[in-house]
């Protein structure tokens, strides 16, 4: 009977298997391997994503019952006890550096853009835990979970950085570990307001738009023409707080705007003295987007549910969904 590719097979076609098997030497990771290479690990992984299975026993199950589509996936069947060790001891380097990969294959396949044309929404997102399954990750008296720092672009609809941490890490302070790009424009919401962040970013050369705190101490400068539909007030403002003017000593801009949908003011802060204030307005609309895409990836792929306790287990889970939606996002643009 002829053979038939499976959608798997065809997506790993965006993905060498010399290319992958580099780094995996680069880091050890089949050394004293005899069962389950790191290349039969990432293929289970990515069928679990990609047909929904629930557990370990389940991925193997399912997998080990599509025989005659090992040969041509470059695998072989499965062991649970197997499958369970390396995801819980395996470098997730690995995976890490396999999702930059395909991230680089992807933008190639875009439009190439200036810097100062890029637009970057940050966000997390946080998934809930089993207390007593992951003790790790205890963030109150009777909860755990992950976050999910992110970094995503609009345009490419992809996250270009994300990292994983326990739930109780401020989102302001996973700024220091989030790579920052020169001349972009960056769009955060309240809960990284941090006068600090806004400064480097505008020595660099970056733009930022954010939500302004309600408690911000301040003195308007220069009150601007409020133009364009459901904006209140346009001001440039300096901070008068003694800690927020040795964080952030320059001129910022203050657009008030009043949300249609809801009568809802919001009042943005920003370093953007080019733009219009309709402009930045909808600039901060677009961190919707990267809210579609959190709810998009916890209802196709596998990271509300893991099949694996421990820290490193889970984060293999997460990098392996994040490797399956940028392979997904390869076959929409090639």
């Amino acid at each position: 009977m002829k053979h038939s590719n499976s959608i798997l097979h065809q997506l790993l076609k965006f993905l060498p298997r010399q290319r992958f098997q580099a780094v995996v030497d680069r880091h050890q990771g089949d050394h004293r391997t005899r069962s389950l290479s790191c290349w039969d690990q990432l293929v289970a992984l990515l069928f679990a994503q990609l047909s929904g299975r629930q557990s370990l026993r389940d991925l193997v199950d399912t997998f080990n019952s599509k025989r005659s589509h090992h040969y041509h996936l470059g695998t072989r069947t499965l062991h649970r006890s197997s499958l369970a060790d390396a995801n819980r001891k395996r470098p997730t380097a690995i995976f890490l550096e396999t999702f930059f990969y395909l991230l680089e294959q992807t933008r190639s396949h875009l439009p190439n853009r200036e810097a100062r044309d890029m637009i970057r929404l940050i966000d997390s997102t946080t998934i809930d835990l089993n207390l007593n399954q992951f003790e790790w990750a205890k963030f109150r008296s009777a909860k755990a979970g992950i976050k999910l720092h992110t970094v995503y672009d609009p345009e490419a609809e992809i996250p270009v950085f994300f990292e994983m941490t326990t739930a109780n890490v401020n989102d302001a302070k996973s700024l220091n570990s989030l790579p920052m790009l020169p001349k972009a424009t960056y769009v955060v919401d309240r809960a990284y307001n941090n006068y600090r962040w806004y400064y480097s970013l505008d020595q660099q050369k970056s733009k930022f738009v954010g939500r302004m705190k309600v408690n911000a101490r301040y003195r308007v400068t220069k009150t601007l023409t409020p133009v364009g539909e459901g904006i209140l007030g346009d001001e440039v403002i300096e901070l008068t707080t003694e800690r927020a003017k040795k964080d952030c000593p320059i001129p910022l801009r203050r657009v008030t705007f009043i949300r249609a949908t809801d009568n809802k003011k919001l009042v943005f802060i920003s370093n953007d003295f080019e733009r219009t204030a309709e402009e930045i307005a909808a600039l901060y609309k677009q961190r919707w987007e990267i809210e579609l895409f959190f709810k998009w990836i916890k209802q196709n792929l596998k990271i509300k549910r893991f099949m694996g306790r421990n820290e490193n287990s889970v984060l293999m889970q997460v990098l392996v969904a994040m490797i399956a939606y940028l392979l997904l996002r390869l076959t929409q643009i090639t």
